[in-house]
């Protein structure tokens, strides 16, 4: 993954501002440009959005990054995932709302989004990221899905220049507690194979839910981000609250986070 392109959708509320200049700092890092989507329901509506648009990325301070506006009319669930495989995005940046209020609400329209592509998604609140990305958390579960975020990290990992700390959970039955541990010691393989040699693996130690568990780790490592695979058993993936938890939580911690394939067949 060449970090060239960065989509941010946009729809001129505080959230997406937010995740625009946290683009733009991601972009400092990178290199990157950054585009700026905003999808308007018609044909009629777009003139004036693309106006409005415009008049925003004039009011910023880019801060040297090249920042480019763009204006669909049709539908985000479909025009977000088709624009970012359509500019080859290395990441879409896309701004929710966090756990307070409509969480669920936001939580299900960011997953039905970030399910529409296999562009990575890193999702945002308005807390802003701070000068840079150092610090990257993986979390590996019971499932060889979650392996599936591993080239997604480690290529934005050396783009940003920061470092990844794997983190697994405890599971009582001995099998599943070994496989996880196994899992967990192929990600910092796979990690060292992409040149990142020294990321460690951290057992967490039950307490809470493995969400709570990841959140209270990554604030005690000081971390800048959380990296996770999606992946679900329910016929709706918009209810699965693993994920949304963590792109929704309260100490606004941005995610990276992408769809995995079915993983039914593998060395795993």
């Amino acid at each position: 993954m060449k970090t060239s392109t960065l989509l941010v959708p946009f729809d001129f509320t505080a959230v997406t501002e937010s995740a625009t200049k946290d683009a733009i700092t991601i972009a400092k890092q990178t290199k990157a440009e950054v585009h700026l989507l905003h999808v308007v329901k018609n044909t009629k509506a777009m003139q004036a959005a693309n106006t409005k648009l415009e008049a925003f990325i004039n009011s910023i301070n880019t801060e040297g990054i090249k920042v480019i506006g763009r204006i669909e009319a049709g539908s985000i669930y479909e025009d977000i995932g088709r624009v970012a495989e359509e500019i080859k995005a290395s990441v879409i940046v896309m701004g929710t709302h966090g756990a307070k209020g409509m969480q669920k609400v936001f939580g299900s329209f960011a997953i039905k989004v970030i399910t529409s592509t296999s562009v990575p998604f890193m999702v945002v609140q308005e807390k802003l990221i701070n000068d840079s990305i150092k610090k990257i958390v993986l979390p590996i579960t019971a499932s060889k899905e979650s392996l599936q975020i591993l080239t997604s990290t480690a290529n934005l990992a050396k783009a940003l220049n920061a470092s990844v700390e794997v983190v697994y959970e405890t599971k009582a039955e001995i099998a599943t507690q070994r496989k996880i541990k196994n899992y967990a010691q192929i990600a910092l393989t796979q990690l060292a194979e992409r040149g990142l040699k020294d990321s460690k693996a951290y057992k967490l130690n039950g307490k809470g839910t493995y969400q709570e568990q990841i959140l209270d780790f990554s604030l005690r490592h000081d971390a800048d981000l959380i990296s996770v695979a999606y992946y679900t058993e329910k016929v709706f993936a918009q209810f699965d609250t693993f994920a949304q938890e963590l792109i929704t939580n309260k100490h606004q911690i941005p995610t990276l986070i992408v769809k995995t394939v079915d993983s039914t067949v593998g060395y795993f």
